[in-house]
């Protein structure tokens, strides 16, 4: 039999804690360690794939581009097509009726881009201001409202009105903005009027100013003719018909110092520029100069004598300069008409 005591220790030793030895404690923490550690890899894993969705999430706009190209690979097929059903015109006419609407609200007048204009009507402000020119003023007119897209040449000696007349042009051109101006001392003018002409406008009409030429310069105008004629051409296969009104005016100086024989000369190479109107300005005569004295004495408010104005006549070669160096001997001679009228009207002091 088993003794009372003995049956209580082995009781006891039932119910008490096994102690854990070392290698025990040393799996489990093994295990543990390696149980984080595929937490922690899960956790990247988890990271990546979130990072590969962002990073496609940032990709999808290149869809977007890619629509948009496609959109415009369409429009140009569609564009081709109504090009060979004809129907393309319909585009161009609505295009350029935006364009007049655009131009006629910024300049506040209807139909602002209408190029059916007459371009004679400038000559009326130039009639009122250049003296003694009528006939020249008259040929300018027929000139201008008959262009064939040739130049048109204003022609004469220094003094006679010719750029006078080129500045009012300008100053009452229709369409301001379209007046290309070129001095023909500048350097390569020929490339200056080439670029003029590809950037021409399609609203109204278009004009180009070319100043300084001499007779030895004549045979630029046939080149320039055939720039205008090549624009022309490539204006015949679009379906902006008025990019064809185009005026090009040139002006030519002759020297009034030479001989009559030189002169004439000069004058019959410039008849015979092929392809070009020209407008032949009159050498004012002596008797010519009292109207051009009688204009600048009222443009500078000054009363002249009649002896002055007979000297004035006495010191000037109306053949060579013309009007032109008439300004400084008017002021010369010339006494103000405001200090006369504020000596009649000055009121004396009372006593």
């Amino acid at each position: 039999m088993v003794s009372h005591n003995a049956l209580m220790l082995n009781e006891k030793n039932q119910n008490a804690v096994a102690p854990i030895n070392r290698q025990f404690a040393r799996n489990r923490r093994t295990e543990i360690r390696r149980l984080q550690s595929n937490k922690r890899l899960n956790k990247k894993v988890s990271e990546r794939h979130l990072d590969i969705a962002h990073c496609t999430q940032k990709k999808a706009p290149w869809r977007n581009w890619g629509y948009l190209i496609l959109v415009l690979v369409l429009a140009a097929g569609i564009g081709m097509f109504l090009q060979f059903t004809g129907r393309l015109s319909t585009v161009n006419g609505f295009l350029e009726s935006y364009n007049n609407q655009f131009h006629s609200i910024v300049h506040n007048q209807d139909n602002y881009c209408n190029p059916s204009r007459r371009l004679g009507d400038m000559v009326l402000h130039a009639r009122h201001q250049v003296l003694n020119q009528d006939h020249a003023l008259n040929q300018l007119e027929l000139a201008l409202d008959n262009t064939t897209n040739e130049a048109i040449a204003l022609v004469g000696t220094s003094g006679v009105g010719k750029s006078h007349t080129a500045r009012i042009l300008r100053e009452t051109f229709p369409w301001p903005e379209n007046v290309k101006t070129l001095s023909w001392t500048d350097r390569s003018p020929l490339d200056r009027v080439k670029s003029m002409l590809s950037g021409l406008t399609f609203c109204g009409q278009k004009m180009i100013l070319i100043d300084n030429m001499t007779p030895k310069d004549a045979h630029f105008v046939p080149i320039i003719n055939e720039m205008i004629s090549e624009g022309e051409k490539r204006a015949n296969h679009t379906e902006h018909q008025q990019q064809k009104r185009l005026t090009v005016v040139v002006i030519f100086n002759v020297n009034g110092m030479q001989s009559r024989e030189e002169v004439e000369m000069d004058m019959e190479i410039l008849r015979n520029m092929p392809h070009t109107q020209l407008v032949t300005f009159a050498t004012l005569e002596p008797t010519h100069l009292v109207d051009c004295i009688r204009r600048e004495a009222a443009i500078a408010m000054v009363h002249l004598e009649d002896e002055h104005v007979e000297e004035i006549i006495k010191s000037i070669d109306a053949s060579a300069s013309g009007c032109k160096s008439i300004w400084a001997k008017v002021l010369l001679y010339g006494k103000p008409i405001i200090a006369d009228s504020q000596e009649t009207d000055q009121v004396l002091p009372t006593d």
